[in-house]
């Protein structure tokens, strides 16, 4: 077989069988005056072992170039790991791309060699003498989390059955039976998808964060060098094992790529980050209580700035004019006039899929966001995102879901879980804080820095306030809204698509255009 897709046309893919010798070679475009990189590979590659590690290794000891290092990528499975390192890992903005086990899709009632799916005490790093009180813990979490599903979805279809449920597609249409492919089937099957969807949405409350979930993860071995680093920085038992288990699977696709995180320069930068994840380098008193809002808005530019970054820049592309020039002509307009013409870009949108350009990401926001751990889970998938949060903990209160709070049993046994959850959390955290994050449950509340450009956050908010989304996520979306434009109203009509409506079983009309398709293929 080939190494590649052709030899005579310009565009070909590159298919060599080692993905350590596709990247050396698609490194050397930079250095050779060879006109085809064909040729170049048939000459220095073909029938020579070993060639892209040697290569690498040259690279690295002539030029120090780590950039090459992202043109060599794998794929790789991480499974069975907790929801307080899976955040670790997931926290790289450029280089990765993951897929992880949805709590939102996915039920955690199963057991596996009859244990739930929860991380294991010793690889948590829980003190010894905690064993049994954290078995003991998670097991009565996921077997509340069994009546919690059960309960929810009985109180859904209670108040939402079938029978009087109004069936619509995503574009507003209503559809009754025997319409547009619409059988019993169909409805009934879109109906109880919808519910099921819901009913986990509240239930996932109560997962703990020692809660197993799988990973996907595609990248480069640059970013995946950074990986290795957090895991080395974290300070988590579990996270240490995982760096050694990552490492020899890492080492088998591009060895000299991935060398350098245990160098003396990969070792110094760890220790480096080591130090800095604590180093305080002055004492701060306590103001006073913590503000409870779920959203807080605390940085951002006046509504005048806004404007004049947004037209200067959005001008800059597209005129033969310089940005300073640009700025200072639309600083001598008015706030009207230059609403008007940015309200003119904003009209051209047609849906929530046409996104803004780049001219808006000169605007930025920095928001204050205080919901629970579960809701965080979401918001971090977003890696345009500047995000720093505080440590795992059950100091800064809980949600509770809605549903669950009109069942009065189930509330109770709840909010004791919650209680529960803190009192172990402080005698773990006495002797091990790091290993105290594991018995923290996703209604924790994870108090979260977040700083976001304009096109993101229109991005964000319209997406994430769809009625398929997490309720909290549609919540916090519509704040971060109402928030800016309090401070910036002439951006208004930017959120052309931001779903105010709310309703019950958001992902029906979603589910029923799916069922409807599955039907018709």
């Amino acid at each position: 077989m080939d190494s590649f897709s052709n030899r005579d046309k310009d565009v070909f893919l590159i298919t060599c069988e080692k993905m350590i010798d596709r990247g050396a070679l698609m490194s050397r475009y930079s250095r050779t005056k060879e006109l085809d990189i064909r040729t170049l590979w048939d000459k220095e590659f073909a029938g020579v072992e070993d060639r892209a590690e040697k290569f690498y290794e040259r690279v690295f000891l002539e030029y120090g170039d780590e950039s090459v290092a992202e043109l060599a990528t794998a794929q790789m499975g991480i499974q069975n790991v907790s929801n307080v390192t899976s955040k670790i890992i997931e926290e790289s903005r450029i280089g990765l791309s993951y897929l992880e086990k949805s709590s939102r899709y996915v039920s955690y009632k199963e057991k596996r060699n009859g244990r739930f799916l929860y991380l294991d005490p010793e690889r948590a790093g829980i003190p010894k003498k905690y064993y049994e009180r954290y078995e003991e813990f998670n097991t009565s979490l996921f077997e509340l989390y069994e009546r919690i599903f059960t309960g929810v979805t009985s109180y859904i279809k209670e108040n939402n059955s079938f029978e009087r449920t109004r069936f619509y597609l995503p574009n507003g249409k209503e559809v009754r039976l025997g319409e547009e492919g619409a059988s019993e089937e169909v409805l009934k099957k879109a109906y109880d998808n919808s519910v099921r969807s819901r009913a986990l949405d509240e239930t996932r409350f109560i997962l703990p964060a020692s809660t197993l979930t799988n990973i996907g993860i595609s990248g480069n071995a640059r970013a995946f060098s950074h990986l290795l680093e957090r895991l080395k920085v974290s300070g988590l038992t579990e996270a240490d094992r995982l760096y050694e288990e990552l490492l020899t699977e890492l080492k088998l696709v591009f060895p000299k790529l991935i060398e350098n995180v245990q160098n003396p320069h990969g070792i110094e930068n760890v220790e480096y980050l080591k130090a800095m994840k604590n180093f305080v380098p002055d004492k701060i008193s306590p103001l006073g209580e913590s503000k409870s809002t779920t959203v807080n808005l605390v940085s951002w530019e006046n509504d005048d700035t806004a404007l004049n970054k947004i037209l200067s820049s959005y001008f800059f592309e597209r005129t033969e004019e310089d940005y300073e020039s640009l700025f200072r002509r639309f600083s001598s307009l008015g706030i009207q006039q230059k609403t008007e013409i940015l309200n003119k870009i904003a009209d051209s949108r047609k849906n929530r899929r046409n996104k803004l350009d780049r001219s808006f990401e000169h605007v930025h926001y920095s928001f204050e966001i205080n919901t629970n751990f579960g809701a965080f889970r979401d918001l971090q998938r977003h890696r345009s995102l500047t995000i720093q949060r505080k440590p795992l903990s059950s100091e800064h209160g809980f949600d509770v879901p809605p549903i669950i709070s009109k069942i009065d049993d189930l509330l109770k046994q709840y909010l004791r879980a919650i209680e529960e959850s803190k009192r172990l959390y402080n005698e773990i955290k006495s002797e091990n804080l790091k290993a105290a994050q594991y018995v923290v449950i996703f209604a924790h509340k994870h108090p979260t820095l977040v700083t976001v450009d304009l096109r993101e956050l229109v991005y964000l908010t319209e997406l994430r306030s769809t009625p398929q989304a997490h309720f909290d996520l549609r919540n916090i979306s519509r704040e971060m809204v109402r928030q800016a434009k309090e401070v910036n109203p002439s951006l208004d009509r930017l959120f052309t698509f931001l779903n105010v409506k709310e309703e019950e079983l958001g992902r029906l009309s979603a589910e029923l255009r799916k069922e409807i398709k599955l039907k018709s293929a």
